[in-house]
């Protein structure tokens, strides 16, 4: 049964008491993809650090569920009990003339964890998830001669082997080819299903409406010095606005 984990109510996130953007109501549960759209320097990365606990909101309120604890009018009294985030970043923005394996890369989430960035027995953890993925044989090889779409493969054994509550993605397609990313989407339908909530940042709506329940789409700000606003739509709902937009650009 799935249940809620997050729930926004008028949140406004900002930085050094300047408002990036604002949402009246936001909700994500256990086995949800909720998709966070809107052009660069929207917010996207706001949004998600507010939503999950990681930045205090200026307003409104943040509820997280199963410990129910709330951050509320920029006091943070919440401080992510029981929720456990996961985060894939973008495997364009991972060091490649570092001389890492497959199985170090995978290590990096879990490793920034721990003391001195050390994973020890906890890269069973990490290797257990690489075979689910069928992808134990990459453990060994150099991260950096590995294609777009295995180097994803690796970093998402390794955000995934943490058990998150919540996973963040970050443009997990971008780079991508085709097979590649119709594959990766496969594996986070496949976990989604699984019962995980995840947060997919990405300028693709084709690949958010693929995987997304929601989509919170964000709206830059008409006049300067206002915040960016978050719409709730469905995914069907953003393909057919997108489409009228390039019918009447057409």
């Amino acid at each position: 049964m799935n249940y809620r984990l997050i729930e926004v109510r008028e949140g406004v996130f900002g930085y050094g008491g300047r408002a990036v953007v604002a949402v009246d109501r936001l909700e994500l549960s256990r086995g949800e993809c909720l998709g966070i759209f809107g052009p660069n320097g929207s917010g996207k990365t706001t949004l998600v650090r507010g939503v999950t606990g990681l930045l205090p909101p200026m307003a409104g309120q943040v509820l997280h569920e199963p410990a129910r604890g709330q951050i509320t009018d920029g006091v943070a009294s919440y401080r992510q009990q029981g929720m456990r985030i996961g985060y894939l970043p973008q495997h364009r923005n991972i060091e490649l003339h570092w001389p890492m394996s497959g199985l170090d890369a995978a290590g990096l989430a879990s490793s920034a964890r721990r003391l001195f960035g050390w994973l020890g027995p906890h890269a069973k953890d990490v290797l257990a998830m690489m075979r689910q993925l069928g992808i134990e044989h990459l453990a060994s090889r150099r991260f950096a001669d590995l294609s777009g779409g295995q180097q994803q493969r690796v970093l998402l054994a390794g955000a995934l082997a943490g058990n998150p509550t919540v996973l963040i993605l970050d443009e997990p397609t971008e780079g991508l080819d085709v097979r590649s990313t119709q594959d990766l989407l496969d594996l986070l339908r496949h976990f989604i299903g699984e019962g995980v909530a995840m947060m997919i940042i990405s300028h693709e709506a084709d690949d958010l409406m693929q995987v997304a329940q929601r989509i919170a789409w964000l709206h830059p700000a008409e006049h300067s010095g206002q915040p960016s606003r978050v719409e709730i739509v469905t995914p069907a709902a953003l393909g057919e606005r997108i489409l009228q937009a390039s019918r009447r650009a057409g």
